[in-house]
């Protein structure tokens, strides 16, 4: 198994990200190729003892930054580590590419260098958010800000097989976010591909959820536009840091709340765990024919980690042959026009 790294992507590369490589290789006991600059690369590797660690470099001189517009970088920049990684994963060289880089540059060189898996209008980025069950897989995460109803049904059908052979859900249940959990409630999208949903075969499709249900548990897979759902992620991070914030801040005004911390330090310890979302990984962009992750840009190297484990998982389970043959048999189907929401 050969996992590429985008050594260079992030806001703390290489510095994180080589860290969080060491640390996945010592753990996983898989390849790790680290793409990026050579000389950068290897002097960031000097400081750790990497002895018995699998962790070649593959050379590659430029960065799709930030700020790039990634359609255009990924044709001009052909020796950056986006388009170096997704050409490798498409010819096989490797099993999978993560970057916590450029989202935009990471869909397009994905699209652009690897291809979409037949029939699929759109790939999706999906992550899963910590809940009282353990965690609902969301997607899109930001992929793709305007979509179209058969793109939302995709996003079931992909994010169904990815709970079951990935998470290991025998059944997932899927709903789509809307503002009320009343049928017939939600935007012209939202009614229109809840009609493909409900006649869409092989997926448990329950209906609307609204925001404040996702951390319940109440859904396995939640769909969405990758704008809505890349919004309510990043609130839901922030809001999370910030209650740890307010919870230290307290903590330290009283020398009996500081006893009390110290005596409860476990237990925080673990609460602090399960909303961290570095634990999580990184997110799967699920519908292209190779396997890329990508991470959140502000990596540290316990995410880098973790997303080259969720890397490893998704090359264990097969996920992309999975998907290439549900979406087969759902294109063989008989197709389902979406309602006119004019007409409700």
């Amino acid at each position: 198994m050969n996992i590429l790294l985008d050594a260079m992507g992030g806001d703390h590369a290489p510095q994180a990200i080589v860290a969080g490589a060491v640390e996945a290789a010592k753990a996983y006991g898989v390849q790790i190729s680290l793409v990026g600059k050579p000389d950068v690369i290897a002097a960031e590797l000097k400081k750790y003892d990497t002895a018995g660690l699998n962790l070649p470099i593959v050379p590659a001189s430029q960065v799709i930054e930030m700020d790039d517009k990634p359609a255009t970088a990924v044709r001009a920049k052909q020796d950056s580590t986006l388009v170096v990684g997704c050409k490798m994963v498409k010819s096989g060289e490797a099993q999978a590419f993560v970057s916590a880089g450029n989202t935009g540059g990471a869909l397009a060189a994905g699209i652009l260098y690897i291809g979409r898996i037949k029939g699929i209008l759109r790939p999706a980025l999906i992550t899963p958010f910590p809940s009282l069950k353990g965690a609902t897989l969301i997607l899109d995460v930001g992929a793709n800000a305007d979509v179209r109803p058969e793109y939302i049904q995709q996003f079931a059908i992909m994010g169904s097989v990815y709970a079951k052979y990935v998470i290991g859900i025998e059944q997932p249940t899927v709903r789509i976010l809307s503002n009320g959990e009343e049928a017939g409630k939600g935007n012209q999208l939202v009614i229109a591909a809840t009609t493909l949903l409900q006649a869409t075969p092989g997926i448990n499709f329950e209906g609307n959820i609204e925001s404040k249900e996702i951390p319940t548990g109440l859904a396995d897979v939640v769909v969405t536009d990758g704008f809505t759902g890349n919004i309510f992620v990043k609130t839901a991070e922030t809001t999370a840091r910030l209650m740890n914030y307010v919870i230290n801040d307290e903590v330290r005004k009283s020398p009996i709340a500081m006893f009390g911390a110290l005596l409860a330090r476990n237990s925080l310890r673990r609460v602090r765990e399960r909303m961290d979302d570095s634990h999580y990984g990184g997110a799967v962009l699920l519908g292209l024919s190779g396997l890329v992750v990508v991470a959140h840009g502000r990596s540290n190297p316990t995410a880098i980690r973790h997303a080259i484990r969720v890397a490893k998982q998704a090359i264990e389970q097969d996920i992309i042959t999975k998907i290439q043959s549900v979406t087969e048999l759902a294109s063989e189907a008989e197709p389902v026009a979406a309602a006119d929401p004019a007409a409700l």
